[in-house]
């Protein structure tokens, strides 16, 4: 088993300093605005992995030339 961690949208929220409804919202309507939701079949719940969200800010910052999404 690897040490990945799971986010939720609390967890996200706080990260990206967004409200926890904006981040809902966002994850239905403007996904592409959020790193890459992880999908678990069978399950509605809003999920991301830690190394995915810090690998979007990585190519988030200002000069990288790497896209985000």
């Amino acid at each position: 088993m690897t040490d990945t961690k799971t986010l939720g949208p609390r967890e996200l929220a706080a990260i990206l300093h967004k409200g926890v409804d904006t981040i809902k919202t966002d994850a239905r309507r403007r996904p592409e605005t959020l790193p890459p939701k992880l999908k678990i079949p069978g399950s509605n719940r809003l999920l991301w992995l830690e190394s995915d969200v810090v690998a979007w800010l990585q190519a988030c910052r200002t000069g990288d030339k790497s896209d985000p999404t």
